[in-house]
């Protein structure tokens, strides 16, 4: 996506339906999570979740997807700021929306555009949201 085809306004959204306890799992190994609830079952009942706590990191992944997914490549994402408002557990519908906020040209005819960005649950719950800075070509 090019700098110039942005307006302050635009909406993207991405949606990851049924969040899989097999993909939570992969990520424990792939952290080496020690956290019990992220990969068993078990411990997750124990606690009274509702299935396997997704890890923060996948929460935030799924923020920064509208947004790299329009990049030409993932190193043009300058940066960004988040907090964690609620968990995501397993078989949850969780949806990311990122608005253009901000837009500032560059001399070589793109620009760094300022997006706002959250993670919305099914239940209308912000599991995660934040701001994110990224370079667009021209």
């Amino acid at each position: 996506m090019r700098f110039e085809s942005l307006s302050v306004g635009d909406t993207f959204e991405q949606t990851v339906t049924d969040v899989r306890g097999e993909d939570t799992k992969l990520i424990a190994a792939l952290l080496q999570d020690p956290y019990p609830p992220h990969f068993d079952p078990r411990h997750a009942e124990e606690l009274g979740y509702p299935g396997l706590l997704n890890q923060g990191p996948a929460n935030l992944a799924y923020m920064l997807q509208p947004i790299v997914r329009r990049l030409d490549r993932p190193s043009r994402l300058e940066g960004f700021e988040t907090r964690f408002h609620d968990t995501v557990f397993e078989g949850e519908t969780v949806t990311a929306t990122v608005t253009v906020e901000e837009k500032e040209p560059t001399d070589d005819g793109g620009g760094v555009v300022e997006f706002s960005a959250v993670v919305t649950k099914e239940n209308g719950e912000t599991a995660v949201d934040g701001s994110v800075r990224a370079t667009f070509g021209d």
